[in-house]
């Protein structure tokens, strides 16, 4: 039996759209669309019709591509400058061993404590566990002991635009299972397991925005995000060069054709003009970065997480041709494009475009699975007492 799962990446100039299927035989296989999208601007959508009426225009050429009668459910994925972060202490006290129970419990009180003053929760990742306040273990699930403490990471947004979120897909009569920060999303298709475990940042600059997720231990334990995105650089870049938007937009897809496509052979004025546009991105870059102090965030990441894997770029700007360079100029660090560690893409370039969309509807197959298996569970016993 065909399985399709679906991932939406909800950007500020781009829609990313994935479908993933998978086939009889276990395999996943991603096929991969996008839209320009004009409707979402910072932490607000303008013109919602439109934006509904383009995410329609998305589903509608889904269900008839493939031969879908309905989407019933699909996750989301973003990026807001109004993320925030929490660190919050949980307990709970247990008896004889740890059991799942006890743990969602501690969690719980994390949550509990947190001043949420309409935030919503979107991820929360337990940092680490301790038992009767000496032992530190990662995963406390059966251990003896009387009490269990937790550090628990949250990343909330404004309930509003949450609601405003899922109210639009209401219209479209589609159910949202999780809304997601497009870091975390992507680290599900983008970091080897091995990375996570020694530890890895993963950075995206998009549209409007830049954003930094840092895993340690196969886990989120730290992520920022920038207001600051690619679109200010190109923007910036017509100014330098005295040129239209309608002229900056030709130059952009230009620096941003995978090399595989580019069979034209670039004459000395081309080349002139990409050395000139790569030593101005530069120096915009370390102005802006030095005004946000990113630098100083990979500084002081760097010496409580050591990140010995380095960074891993992705979104709109890794697209550019020398953006990796221009990277490892600036931040003085590892920097490195993902590899498809699920063998789901076409190449590299749907990959590190997709990877949010990808990751979000990995993540709807995974918790579909989940959901599935505890059923059968649940279904088992029942027909057993029940007899």
């Amino acid at each position: 039996m065909r399985n399709f799962y679906f991932g939406l990446d909800l950007g500020h100039y781009e829609i990313k759209f994935t479908v993933l299927e998978e086939t009889y035989d276990g395999r996943l296989i991603s096929y991969n669309t996008s839209l320009k999208n004009e409707y979402f601007r910072k932490n607000d959508i303008i013109e919602q019709e439109n934006l509904i009426s383009l995410i329609n225009n998305i589903l509608e050429n889904t269900l008839e591509t493939f031969e879908i009668k309905k989407i019933e459910k699909l996750n989301i994925s973003l990026t807001l400058p109004s993320f925030q972060k929490h660190i919050q202490k949980g307990h709970a006290i247990f008896e004889d061993n740890v059991k799942e129970e006890d743990i969602k419990k501690t969690i719980r009180t994390a949550k509990n404590f947190l001043l949420l003053n309409n935030q919503e929760v979107l991820i929360e990742e337990p940092l680490k566990f301790l038992i009767d306040g000496i032992q530190e273990v990662r995963d406390p699930l059966g251990f003896a002991g009387k009490r269990l403490d937790a550090d628990v990471l949250f990343i909330t947004c404004f309930r509003s635009f949450y609601e405003k979120i899922k109210n639009i897909f209401k219209e479209l009569n589609l159910e949202i299972d999780n809304i997601f920060p497009s870091v975390y999303s992507s680290s599900k298709v983008c970091l080897s397991k091995k990375d996570k475990e020694m530890g890895v940042g993963l950075i995206d600059i998009g549209g409007e925005t830049t954003s930094i997720g840092i895993f340690n231990e196969g886990k989120l334990v730290d992520m920022a995000v920038f207001d600051f995105g690619s679109e200010i650089l190109y923007q910036d870049l017509a100014l330098y060069l005295k040129v239209d938007l309608e002229e900056i937009e030709k130059i952009k897809s230009e620096l941003h054709k995978p090399a595989a496509v580019t069979s034209k052979k670039i004459n000395k004025k081309e080349e002139k003009l990409r050395q000139q546009i790569f030593k101005f991105f530069e120096k915009k870059l370390r102005e802006y970065f030095e005004e946000l102090k990113v630098k100083d965030y990979i500084k002081n990441i760097k010496k409580e997480y050591k990140l010995p894997a380095g960074l891993v770029m992705i979104g709109g700007f890794s697209l550019y041709e020398n953006s990796l360079n221009l990277l490892k100029n600036i931040l003085e660090i590892s920097i490195k494009f993902p590899k498809d560690e699920l063998n789901i893409f076409e190449n590299e370039y749907e990959l590190r475009k997709f990877s949010s969309s990808a990751g979000a509807a990995l993540m709807l197959r995974d918790l579909s699975k989940e959901y599935g298996l505890l059923e059968k569970i649940k279904k088992f016993f029942y027909s057993f007492w029940s007899r």
